[in-house]
């Protein structure tokens, strides 16, 4: 469990648990096709959504096999722009893999760089030694970002994802790794 991992802030974002008042920009992104096309999640109701962010508002950070989502706001306005999920490995706890979601508005301005690479410090300022996020070959905003983060492609292979066949790409960084960046 990581009880100290939130809030987490970084010059423009926090991230934070969701709060009641991240329901509408929460439920927006969510039934945005475009940006659910390369999500593992479903499209949510209004009653769903509204489930899910008070379920995640009390949940338990770090339960191994199960994932949480945390809320990646704007530091300023409090104004919700995505959200980065983890889920520790239950055979291997000091494991994580992460992902992450912004709403179309925030993309392309570094949030998501911003938001993963504090919430990766935060990890392995604990018992984490590695981070794994897996993407879609054709989310080339993903690919790029997780490059950046300074991890590395080990494993590419054929899958059906949502009907279609693609080829998913698995990145992993050390914590040994993420130390000589």
């Amino acid at each position: 469990m990581l009880p100290e991992l939130l809030p987490q802030r970084t010059e423009r974002l926090t991230l934070r648990r969701f709060i009641d008042q991240d329901l509408e920009r929460f439920l927006a992104y969510r039934q945005d096709p475009q940006v659910a096309r390369f999500q593992g999640w479903s499209m949510l109701s209004q009653d769903e959504a509204q489930s899910f962010i008070h379920e995640m508002q009390t949940a338990t950070l770090g339960v191994p096999g199960e994932w949480c989502q945390i809320a990646i706001a704007h530091s300023q306005s409090n104004l919700l722009l995505g959200d980065t999920g983890m889920q520790i490995d239950k055979e291997q706890p000091t494991v994580v893999e992460i992902g992450f979601t912004l709403s179309r508005d925030a993309q392309g301005q570094g949030y998501a760089h911003e938001a993963m690479q504090s919430l990766i410090t935060a990890l392995f300022n604990l018992d984490i030694h590695k981070i794994i996020g897996i993407t879609d070959q054709r989310n080339e905003p993903s690919v790029r970002l997780l490059s950046r983060l300074g991890m590395s492609l080990v494993r590419s292979h054929p899958v059906k994802f949502k009907g279609e066949w693609c080829i998913e790409q698995t990145f992993e960084l050390t914590k040994e790794a993420w130390r000589s960046l």
